[in-house]
């Protein structure tokens, strides 16, 4: 009898096939649930989506992990496919020593962290999510739903970078890049500002310290990873 209800079940899953492929793809894109309109609610008001997202209704949304990496892959594609040089998480710059010149583990996390650019992001969340964490202790968050906050915001984060560097790209006009990537950190503050009550102005700078902290703390762990490894 179990057998049977075995290949009865077997039997209701259909094959993958064109069909089902471009079914999928359409789900993804689809305008009134898909990544469109996730990212559309995210770039309008980003921390009221997420509270929503978390408490109230999850179907109209592309779940966080999916849509943090599907943006990566748009932008990396983009980006390596029209020779964009930008660098935006490795560690490059923090020192001149030569110590720092000759190990050989800097230069492998740095291109690890340039051609995995989603994976890199959930690392800094991961640090980010530990310090939102303590400083908004009080509003009842764990640290798994404070991470698909982040996931969110770096989702926004690429496209929304991907759009500045082609424009800068198109115009010669290097500002273009750096203007957006100031006004991308000031949407990150909004958006965390914004997901722990937007009417309390002290939200907003305690999120300036919480990017701050978490981005400090992603790339001196990865210095003294490297350091160990040398060693």
């Amino acid at each position: 009898m179990n057998e049977e209800n075995s290949f009865e079940s077997k039997k209701d899953i259909k094959r993958i096939d064109a069909h089902y492929i471009s079914h999928e793809i359409q789900h993804l894109f689809h305008i009134d649930k898909g990544f469109p309109f996730t990212l559309k609610e995210l770039l309008i008001r980003p921390g009221k989506t997420v509270r929503e997202y978390l408490t109230e209704n999850r179907e109209k949304y592309v779940k966080p992990i999916a849509f943090l990496v599907f943006a990566a892959v748009i932008y990396t594609l983009v980006v390596h496919w029209l020779h964009i040089d930008v660098l935006i998480f490795n560690i490059k710059g923090l020192g001149e020593t030569s110590e720092w010149k000759n190990n050989h583990y800097i230069e492998v996390f740095n291109n690890l962290v340039d051609t995995h650019l989603g994976y890199s992001a959930l690392i800094i969340g991961f640090f980010m999510a530990l310090w939102t964490k303590i400083f908004f202790y009080k509003k009842g968050y764990n640290i798994f739903e404070i991470f698909v906050l982040l996931s969110y915001i770096f989702g926004v984060f690429f496209i929304a970078l991907l759009l500045f560097l082609l424009v800068s790209k198109l115009t010669g006009l290097l500002i273009i890049t750096q203007v957006g990537i100031f006004l991308l950190q000031i949407y990150f503050i909004g958006a965390i500002g914004q997901f722990f009550g937007e009417k309390n102005f002290l939200n907003y700078i305690k999120s300036f310290v919480c990017l701050f902290l978490g981005i400090v703390s992603y790339k001196y762990c990865l210095i003294l990873l490297a350091y160990l490894l040398s060693m």
